[in-house]
């Protein structure tokens, strides 16, 4: 694999900075930050290459940050400052070199299993170090028949979720309002329904809308899909019978967590 370039290099120093700032700049934990960063703004701004032209300084970075998704105090387990600026330099090496965004990557690797690669690999050639993570993981590049299988694949699950439009189901909540999953604060119930298995095999995520208590289970009709343009997890909005949102009003109620995704509202 060749070596970075001098502007990957500055991207990927760029990166790094920013992580090793997050220690003192926020108030929450590195994971935390880690999961905010990887999905946010700025972190698709260094996917574009464009964060090099812009004019934000590093304090700046903090502050969209929390006007994105929010402050937050959740989690106090802070990372060094040499493990956050390799974290952050690593991170933008792999996406680099192989042509994945910050939230792909974060995916392979989440802010609980990067650190734990800094002993063994943070004293290695930066391209080295990405190449050897990458085969502990067995990651394998797409072929372009897996990539064409596995986008008709997602295209006709969403088929199948929008032929749930209408119908009753039950919603057994995991995480009901005011669940706080990693500094995500839950405003509306969140579970799943047994009458469909999702893409990885697991029971269909739903969401339960204009209901303002917590709840443990809710029967009630799949009134819209969420899609997820950048994830393979479509979700079902359910709710009363008579309820009736516009596009605008649903995403403005799962936005505590759809922000995270690039995201359109299907109705009936």
């Amino acid at each position: 694999m060749k070596p970075l370039t001098s502007i990957e290099i500055l991207l990927c120093r760029s990166q790094a900075k920013i992580f090793e700032a997050s220690v003192d700049k926020t108030c929450y934990s590195s994971a935390i930050f880690i999961r905010r960063f990887m999905y946010s703004s700025i972190g698709k701004s260094f996917d574009d290459k464009l964060f090099l032209y812009r004019t934000e300084s590093i304090e700046d970075v903090f502050d969209l940050m929390d006007e994105e998704f929010g402050k937050s105090s959740y989690g106090k387990i802070k990372y060094t400052k040499d493990q956050m600026f390799w974290i952050g330099y690593i991170y933008r090496v792999i996406c680099i070199k192989y042509n994945l965004s910050s939230k792909s990557v974060y995916k392979l690797f989440n802010g609980q299993d990067i650190v734990k690669y800094y002993n063994i690999c943070h004293t290695f050639d930066a391209v080295d170090a990405a190449e050897r993570m990458m085969e502990s993981i067995n990651y394998c590049e797409p072929s372009i028949e897996e990539t064409a299988y596995k986008y008709m694949k997602r295209l006709l699950f969403t088929e199948k979720l929008v032929g749930f439009l209408g119908k009753d189901v039950e919603v057994f909540v995991d995480r009901p309002i005011g669940y706080n999953h990693e500094g995500i604060i839950y405003t509306q119930n969140y579970g799943h329904i047994k009458e469909l298995t999702a893409l990885e095999n697991e029971y269909q995520d739903a969401y339960v809308i204009g209901v303002y208590e917590p709840l443990k289970t809710f029967k009630g009709k799949v009134i819209a899909v969420i899609n997820r343009k950048n994830d393979i997890e479509d979700k079902l909005i359910v709710s009363d019978k008579n309820a009736s949102f516009s596009k605008e009003e649903i995403l403005r109620m799962v936005n505590f967590q759809e922000k995270y995704f690039k995201s359109k509202v299907i109705l009936k």
